[in-house]
């Protein structure tokens, strides 16, 4: 962890959503100035607690905001304090998801709410949902099955009836979310707008459905850094094998092509992947749950994306309890706050 002598000062935007948002503002709030970063959440989240207390409540979702609260607090005992408690379910949801019912209701608003929850946790960082309209994520497959809302689509990697030769060919919001003007306010002053690890169809390439999100990144003159996924998942992502491909996804919601066409380069300035070795053993556990190791093919990013610099960093750290791999929270903050 940095001290509060050599924190960095950028002003730091991500977005993104679930594990790979709450590992990188982990690694963000211990090298960055807390105060200047800013994570902005995606709320279309329909499965499990998160997405019954936005029908029963009235509220939006609010799993991926507490994820953030959680990632930015900067008292590592008070972090896992509040892990052990507020995973704790009474009345049928995790205590983390009732406190920010009750604190949105409160404050009559999730901005407000988010604003007490930030004070109770003592969170500097800033966190703002994308957008303030009740929305859902939709899906279809080049097979022609329609998934409707986040949490269908996120049920296939558990599905053993579907099948690997199909796949993801299209995400949409409905209705079509304006974005709050705050998170376009942080895109247009950030030094770094960073798009995390994180499930590309449910928590990534939807930020880029916002309108005014792709616009925003556009216009800012903030580097623009994406940090690539280790794995595929089976049923969303598991024919983005390649960096390329994941990244050709990307660039399409982002309007890069036009981009491209009028500056002679890709939009994206950074693309950060891992290159230390993954242990075969646990490669194999992966491969038997329908996952494979997304393969670097740095010719063809470069290709597709004119311009564009691949990191590399040792960024696979093994957790020997759940046998995943993930990214190293403080590796990867290090390595992107780092870039020029």
């Amino acid at each position: 962890m940095a001290t509060k002598r050599n924190l960095q000062t950028q002003k730091v935007v991500s977005l993104g959503g679930g594990t790979g948002h709450f590992i990188w503002l982990r690694g963000a709030t211990n090298h960055n100035d807390p105060v200047r970063n800013t994570a902005i959440a995606s709320t279309w989240d329909s499965g499990g607690s998160s997405g019954e207390l936005r029908v029963k409540e009235g509220i939006l979702p609010p799993g991926d905001y507490m994820q953030c609260i959680l990632g930015m607090m900067e008292d590592e005992e008070q972090l896992q304090e509040a892990i052990i408690i507020l995973k704790d379910r009474a009345g049928g949801h995790p205590l983390v998801n009732q406190l920010a019912a009750k604190a949105e209701k409160a404050h009559h608003g999730v901005e407000g709410g988010i604003e007490g929850l930030k004070k109770l946790f003592r969170v500097r960082g800033n966190i703002i949902p994308v957008s303030l309209l009740d929305v859902d994520l939709n899906s279809e497959t080049k097979n022609g099955n329609c998934f409707n809302r986040e949490h269908l689509l996120d049920k296939l990697k558990g599905d053993p009836k579907f099948s690997l030769e199909d796949e993801v060919s299209r995400i949409f919001l409905e209705p079509l979310p304006k974005a709050n003007p705050k998170a376009l306010e942080a895109i247009l002053a950030a030094d770094k707008i960073i798009f995390p690890p994180g499930s590309p169809y449910t928590s990534i390439f939807p930020h880029l459905l916002i309108d005014g999100i792709p616009q925003a990144i556009q216009k800012t003159k903030g580097k623009l850094v994406i940090a690539l996924n280790l794995m595929t998942t089976k049923g969303e992502d598991h024919h983005l094998t390649t960096a390329s491909r994941w990244l050709k996804v990307f660039q399409y919601y982002l309007g890069d092509g036009e981009w491209i066409k009028k500056t002679g380069k890709s939009r994206i300035d950074y693309l950060v992947v891992n290159e230390n070795h993954v242990d075969p053993e646990i490669v194999s556990i992966y491969q038997s749950q329908g996952q494979r190791l997304i393969e670097v093919d740095e010719s063809m990013c470069k290709e597709q994306a004119p311009g564009l610099k691949i990191i590399k960093a040792h960024l696979v750290e093994y957790d020997r309890y759940s046998h995943l791999i993930r990214h190293n929270p403080e590796i990867l903050a290090q390595t992107i706050l780092n870039l020029p």
